[in-house]
């Protein structure tokens, strides 16, 4: 019998085993992926974190090398990378958590699985998915430099690739459907070098030898039309999350949980953007918040 099970390896994860280290709690930690991180060390390892507790400002790569490390220095929760769980279910012993490999026993679950697998949202533009150029993550900004960037999309992810770009090359471009960015601006508003181009969508694009060249873009307001070149095209429209919330009783895209974060199943609780609640933010620093609450109350039934 283990005293906690946490699914999912990404930053909310690990951090939730660092304080279950701390607190000598003994347990499990399972990533279905080959390695630890989750979204952050998946789409955005150079990005910027300013929103973590204590710390001004850490890039994502950085952030999960550490707390991998702290985790891994410590064996009181003992992590299985490339083991994904099917399914929990409650017995009347404990909570049963079948994996890939093998069924587990626990006193408590904390999920922390993100939203599962992320499936980016395109452009919806013809035989998108056939040209090298159009990318839809950006874990490095080297081999940009000095290039055409055009970036799609206007919330925090895009704004912080463009001023990402906007370090190596003096050509970047953000493109965004509305007028207003869903993202803050202030993340780009002082860098002079960056081209704004609201409110504009794709609606077209040339290429040759399976490399866009331009894209057709239409303003959403006055139905003028117009090419913008580049030598790099970056969606970030966000990511269609699939992800398994195990039976759990659902609000919004995430799971329900209470101000304790558990979950409709006792002693099972979810922390970070699988956890869905009033007024719930998909950021950082509250499913860090998140994590210690769970903590606390897995201690309780130790």
């Amino acid at each position: 019998m283990h005293e906690l099970i946490i699914v999912g390896g990404g930053p909310i994860g690990l951090y939730a085993a660092i304080l279950a280290n701390r607190n000598g709690l003994r347990g499990l930690l399972f990533e279905s992926g080959a390695v630890l991180g989750g979204q952050l060390m998946e789409l955005y390892p150079e990005k910027e974190i300013v929103d973590i507790p204590e710390i001004p400002m850490i890039t994502a790569a950085d952030y999960i090398d550490s707390l991998i490390s702290q985790v891994c220095k410590e064996d009181g929760i003992v992590v299985h990378t490339k083991e994904k769980v099917l399914g929990i279910a409650p017995k009347a012993d404990g909570i049963e958590v079948t994996t890939s490999k093998k069924k587990y026993l626990a006193k408590s679950v904390i999920i922390a699985t993100g939203l599962g697998v992320y499936v980016p949202r395109k452009m919806g533009l013809q035989n998108e998915d056939q040209f090298k150029n159009i990318l839809y993550s950006l874990k490095s900004v080297k081999f940009l430099q000095g290039k055409h960037v055009v970036i799609m999309g206007g919330g925090d992810s895009a704004l912080d690739w463009a001023k990402m770009s906007a370090r190596v090359s003096p050509h970047v471009t953000i493109v965004h459907r509305r007028t207003e960015f869903r993202g803050d601006f202030n993340t780009i508003q002082a860098i002079k070098t960056i081209t704004i181009k609201t409110p504009f969508i794709p609606i077209g694009l040339t290429s040759e030898d399976n490399v866009v060249k331009a894209l057709e873009l239409q303003n959403v307001t006055t139905g003028e039309r117009e090419w913008l070149k580049g030598d790099f095209f970056f969606v970030n429209y966000g990511h269609i999350p699939m992800a398994d919330f195990f039976g759990l009783e659902r609000m919004g895209i995430g799971a329900k949980v209470n101000d304790q974060m558990m979950t409709s199943l006792p002693d099972v609780f979810a922390i970070g953007d699988i956890a869905g609640y009033q007024g719930k933010l998909k950021r950082l620093a509250p499913g860090l918040s998140e994590a210690k609450i769970a903590i606390a109350e897995v201690l309780k039934r130790v």
